[in-house]
């Protein structure tokens, strides 16, 4: 049976093979007969049958052309389309985180602009404190506006040496490290200074400006003393022969005055009692008092230049006692030796009229009664 089946099946792929390569001939002579008639022109109606189906042929490849390019213009607009809205979805996608972005951008730069401005204040700041410190240290320490003058203004009784003396200026002094407080100290402890003031003046000059206490009157404590008080009661020096000759007189005080110290309060009322008057009464009356006898607060008497005694009293209503003062000096004139003011209402006086011994024992009764009245009554 194997034996058989061979031969058989060797001959079939034989015919196959045979017929496979017949059929390659004759499809290769037909095509080389198409190649050699197409190659031939065609003659009569068939060239005309040819050019019709030559431009039938022409003209389906445009149409087919132009449908394809249709096709490829719709596919590619279809594309574009698509692809452009995908480009602005991810334009405006992109645009508006690259927004976002900015703006945060912006606003940490304008963050970072107004840190940079508030720290640059700062430094600004605290460089100019510590230069304003460090200069004002090094000018304080420093020698400049040393003080090399001292101009005294307002002194009358006291010199310009003696202020400058008692003020004493500390040689290494400048305008900036001047103890003005103590200079003041200094010069108010002074009797005669009632106030100073202390001023600077560029580059090197300190300006004192003193007001001195005026003197009220002399005072004769007894036979071998005698000081100069000023107008507010205060014991102010030992008075010079100057000071009695030009000065108001105060004399016949009491004998229980303590020992003036200078700078210290006089705190006796006679002598106070007299300052009051003198402060109180017009310079005309005040030319023609010789002294005060300010035995007490009461008897206090102004001893006039023309002889004439003033029983004053206290220093309550001076104008009306002024004004009874002289008004009795302008009636009697040269004709009175004595007068009471102590009650102005009532005054009294006592002539120099020795052709009238009754009116004058008179005057001399009224004058006692007045007298004894009014120490009565004060």
């Amino acid at each position: 049976m194997a034996l058989n089946s061979s031969p058989r099946s060797g001959s079939s792929g034989s015919r196959s093979r045979r017929t496979a390569q017949s059929n390659r001939r004759s499809s290769g002579a037909s095509s080389r007969r198409q190649r050699g008639s197409a190659g031939k022109p065609i003659k009569g109606k068939r060239k005309s049958v040819a050019g019709k189906t030559g431009s039938i042929a022409k003209s389906d490849a445009s149409s087919s052309r132009s449908t394809r390019s249709r096709r490829d213009s719709a596919a590619s607009t279809r594309a574009s389309g698509r692809g452009s809205s995908r480009s602005s979805y991810s334009s405006s996608s992109t645009s508006g985180r690259r927004v976002g972005d900015i703006r945060a951008r912006e606003r940490e730069q304008r963050i970072r602009s107004h840190y940079r401005k508030f720290v640059m204040r700062i430094v600004i700041v605290v460089a100019a404190v510590l230069l304003v410190i460090f200069g004002s240290i090094f000018v304080y320490r420093s020698d400049l506006f040393h003080v090399n003058n001292v101009q005294i203004n307002g002194v009358s009784h006291l010199t310009s040496q003696e202020i400058t003396e008692i003020a004493a200026v500390p040689a290494d002094s400048t305008l900036l490290r001047l103890d003005a407080a103590g200079i003041k100290q200094r010069l108010e402890d002074n009797a005669w200074v009632q106030s100073a003031t202390i001023h600077r003046s560029l580059p090197d000059t300190i300006v004192i400006d003193v007001t001195e206490r005026t003197p009220g009157a002399v005072v004769r404590i007894n036979d071998k003393q005698t000081w100069v008080i000023s107008t507010d009661s205060s014991w102010l020096s030992a008075a010079t022969e100057d000071d009695w000759n030009n000065d108001m007189r105060i004399i016949d005080v009491s004998n229980s005055i303590a020992q003036p110290v200078s700078g210290s309060e006089c705190t006796d009322g006679g002598i106070k009692n007299a300052l009051a008057i003198l402060d109180g009464i017009s310079d005309d009356l005040k030319s023609q008092i010789q002294s005060i006898s300010a035995e007490s607060s009461i008897k206090t008497s102004l001893n006039l230049k023309n002889g004439i005694t003033v029983a004053f009293g206290d220093s309550s209503n001076i104008q009306l006692k002024e004004a009874a003062i002289n008004e009795l000096l302008s009636q009697y004139a040269g004709k009175i030796s004595y007068i009471n003011v102590r009650v102005p209402a009532s005054p009294t006086y006592r002539t120099l009229d020795a052709t009238s011994p009754a009116s004058s024992e008179q005057d001399d009764a009224d004058a006692s009664s007045q007298e004894g009245d009014s120490s009565d009554g004060q």
